[in-house]
C-alpha cells in the first residue's frame, strides 16, 4: 500500500516536472522566434500559445467524450476523405511535373 501510494506520488511529480519542461521549451522556441526587443510587444502570443497547446488536447478529448458513436465516425470519415483528397492532388500533381 505504501508502494502504491509512492509510485502514484512520484508518477505525479516526474508528470508536473514534464509539464514546466515541456511550457519552458515552448516559450523558448516562441522566444527565439521573435526579436528580443520586441518581445514585451508580442507577451501575448510568448504566453499564450504555449498556454493554447496546452489546454487544446483537453478541450478535444472532452469534446470527442461527448459525442455519440455516429459522430466520431462522421468525423472520421470526413478527415479520412480531406486526406484522400489532398493526397490525390499531390499525387496527380507531381506526375503532371513528371511530364
Amino acid at each position: 500500500m505504501i508502494e502504491t501510494r509512492l509510485l502514484s506520488l512520484w508518477n505525479s511529480l516526474v508528470g508536473s516536472a514534464v509539464l514546466i519542461a515541456i511550457f519552458v521549451l515552448a516559450l523558448y522556441i516562441i522566444v527565439s522566434a521573435v526579436k528580443p526587443k520586441d518581445a514585451p510587444r508580442h507577451l501575448g502570443k510568448v504566453v499564450g500559445v504555449p498556454i493554447l497547446l496546452f489546454m487544446l488536447p483537453a478541450i478535444i478529448l472532452d469534446l470527442w467524450n461527448t459525442m455519440s458513436l455516429s459522430q466520431h465516425v462522421g468525423i472520421v470519415a470526413l478527415c479520412l476523405a480531406i486526406a484522400f483528397l489532398f493526397g490525390a492532388s499531390r499525387r496527380k500533381s507531381g506526375n503532371e511535373r513528371r511530364r
